[in-house]
């Protein structure tokens, strides 16, 4: 697994983490 996608992988997950928790806060 190279590095670039490991990282493409990373920026994804917090971005998804960001999106949930703007959502909770929304409710």
């Amino acid at each position: 697994m190279s590095v670039v996608v490991f990282t493409v992988v990373t920026v994804a997950i917090f971005a998804l983490l960001g999106l949930i928790q703007r959502g909770v806060e929304r409710l």
